[in-house]
């Protein structure tokens, strides 16, 4: 029995898009591994805001904790002349930690908080931070040394808990790994029943039922490059797409030639083929070499004279005006 070679294409572009969809679906899983939603969502609960520095170090950054007897340190978060939040400080048993409260939270923020539960991300000093501390230093009459000793080098941030960016984030890769989990079975089925496959509807409702798949198959005529002549059919075929159109209907038929670089260097020129067809109906064959274009246009030109042949102003005005005397034609019949 003859190999049908439609059938054959069509399940080499399901594997090709099944691989990438496939790869792509990986990636999608390392990040959602990398990234600690799990983390953000359900912050840790700590108890006291004096233990971040002992929370930090068990590989924790994302917590919850009430706030109590925080007090203002005099400083502010400022960001291109806008306040954000402000610096507090927690004193427990010699041990001072530093809390960022966001503004927005409580507003206006008072001298002491109590009572008060933020979620927040556990940071080291930035430059920012450490201006801060040396400011507040000098504003006890310590020295920086000295505050340093008996404060913790992890600052609580609710600044830094951005939740919304992690959701709208989670909410896209959950649809992104919905859809390519899609494609792969839409895929896996195209492969296992090719004659599901658009191309091969397409090609049944354009041909009325008169012909099938197995019926182009066998009247094989020549194969160009990505081109493939049968008695009553031209078929189109690429690296993710394959296209079968009645030679009947093309109205237009013209070549292109592409210059592929590499940085600014030429590097190949390859042709591509351009069918234009009743109902609008537009086929391209690319990365062929002009041998194969030649080849083809010369088959068509042989046998089908009504084609309009090369790329003009004109031609393209001719052809869109036979498209639509086809149509008015065909409707009149209907």
């Amino acid at each position: 029995m003859k190999k049908n070679f439609i059938y054959s294409h069509i399940r080499k572009i399901c594997l090709y898009s099944s691989a990438i969809s496939l790869f792509a679906l990986i990636i999608i899983y390392i990040i959602f591994v990398r990234i600690p939603f799990s983390e953000v969502f359900s912050p840790t609960s700590m108890s006291y805001a004096t233990s971040a520095s002992t929370v930090y170090n068990s590989g924790v950054e994302y917590v919850e904790v009430t706030l109590n007897n925080a007090k203002y340190t005099g400083y502010d978060c400022i960001r291109l002349g806008k306040v954000y939040g402000s610096y507090y400080y927690c004193l427990v048993n010699n041990n001072c930690t530093f809390i960022l409260v966001k503004n927005s939270s409580k507003n206006p923020l008072p001298d002491t908080i109590n009572d008060y539960t933020i979620k927040a991300r556990l940071v080291p000093l930035n430059s920012l931070s450490k201006q801060m501390f040396k400011d507040f230093a000098k504003d006890l009459n310590w020295t920086k040394d000295g505050l340093k000793k008996v404060s913790s080098e992890i600052i609580i941030d609710e600044l830094s808990y951005h939740i919304d960016v992690y959701f709208y984030l989670a909410v896209y890769l959950g649809i992104m790994a919905l859809i390519l989990v899609s494609f792969i079975i839409v895929n896996i089925i195209y492969i296992v029943m090719p004659a599901f496959h658009p191309a091969c509807l397409s090609f049944n409702r354009i041909s009325h039922g008169k012909h099938s798949i197995h019926h182009v198959n066998y009247e094989l005529i020549m194969k160009s490059g990505n081109i493939t002549l049968t008695e009553s059919y031209i078929v189109a075929t690429g690296l993710f797409n394959i296209e079968i159109v009645p030679i009947s209907k093309i109205v237009w038929a013209y070549e292109h030639s592409t210059w592929h670089h590499f940085l600014w260097f030429k590097m190949k020129l390859t042709y591509t083929l351009h069918l234009l067809c009743e109902h609008h109906i537009y086929i391209y064959s690319p990365r062929n070499t002009k041998e194969d274009i030649d080849a083809v246009i010369q088959y068509l030109q042989d046998n089908y004279p009504n084609i309009i042949f090369n790329y003009s102003k004109e031609n393209k005005k001719l052809a869109l005006s036979r498209i639509k005397r086809r149509a008015r034609r065909k409707s009149r019949n209907v």
